[in-house]
C-alpha cells in the first residue's frame, strides 16, 4: 500500500468518466486508477506536488 497522509484524502476528477472520488491504487502497475471506470489517473503529480508544498 502507497503511504496516505493522515490531512485529507486524495480527491482527484477521472479524465474518463468525469468523477471527483479518491482513486484506487493498481499494485501490479503501481498507478492511480479511477475506482469506477479503472482508467489511469495522473495522481502521482499531485503527490509530488502536495509533497513538496507546491500548489
Amino acid at each position: 500500500m502507497p503511504k496516505q497522509s493522515s490531512e485529507r484524502p486524495l480527491v482527484v476528477r477521472c479524465p474518463n468518466c468525469g468523477q471527483v472520488r479518491e482513486p484506487d491504487y493498481n499494485e501490479t502497475t503501481r498507478r492511480y486508477v479511477c475506482a469506477i471506470c479503472a482508467a489511469p489517473v495522473d495522481a502521482q503529480v499531485l503527490i509530488e506536488k502536495k509533497k513538496r508544498g507546491l500548489k
